[in-house]
């Protein structure tokens, strides 16, 4: 399992906007068979920044997660939000179980 948290810094005035297509692309994120979790979390003290907790069932789930419309659509239309370039921190899971990870759908 690969865990990826995307550190985003948005623009003031494209919070909404950055949360609106975040979000699309989450819903569709979590349907890829790749995909154990797409979560997305707003920081509470200053809410243009963002998490985006992706967890991947193999090392090759994040390529397949980038080849797919949905994510190209959200790349596409957030780049202009940014305050500056995103930042991702790789992880792999200490605790818990692989199998507890998983969101019932």
């Amino acid at each position: 399992m690969l865990i990826v948290h995307v550190h985003v810094h948005v623009k003031p005035d494209a919070i909404e906007g950055f949360r609106a297509a975040t979000l699309d692309n989450a819903r569709h994120s979590i349907e890829e068979p790749g995909v154990v979790r797409f979560d997305v979390v707003q920081q509470e003290d200053d809410p243009a920044r963002f998490v985006l907790v992706e967890i991947y069932r193999t090392p090759e789930d994040p390529a397949r997660h980038k080849a797919t419309e949905h994510y190209a659509r959200w790349r596409d239309a957030v780049e202009p939000m940014m305050a500056e370039p995103r930042r991702s921190v790789k992880y792999r899971a200490a605790f818990p179980e692989a199998a507890q990870w998983e969101i019932a759908r």
